[in-house]
């Protein structure tokens, strides 16, 4: 699996969903349900399973194919979603 720069985009917004859809469910575990909580992890599950997709199948979902800014701000924003989670 070769990391292209339509790959690389899908497995960042991969991993911000499921880094997101991590903090969510421990949202969802200490709060309770309600339904913010719940529709965040429900949109942030799917765009984890969107991306996976993605992922797998770059030619699919399409995507850029350079590095584009579009795909930078899809890298920048899986780095804050970790760093979110972290703190």
């Amino acid at each position: 699996m070769e990391f292209t720069p339509r790959r690389t985009f899908w497995f960042a917004l991969c991993w911000l969903g499921a880094t997101q859809s991590l903090s969510w469910g421990i949202a969802v575990v200490r709060v309770g349900v309600w339904p913010g909580n719940v529709a965040a992890l429900a949109g942030f599950c799917l765009l984890t399973v969107a991306a996976s997709v993605g992922v797998l199948r770059p030619g699919w979902a399409g995507g850029p194919d350079e590095r584009t800014p579009v795909w930078w701000a899809a890298v920048v924003a899986a780095a804050a979603g970790t760093i979110a989670l972290l703190l």
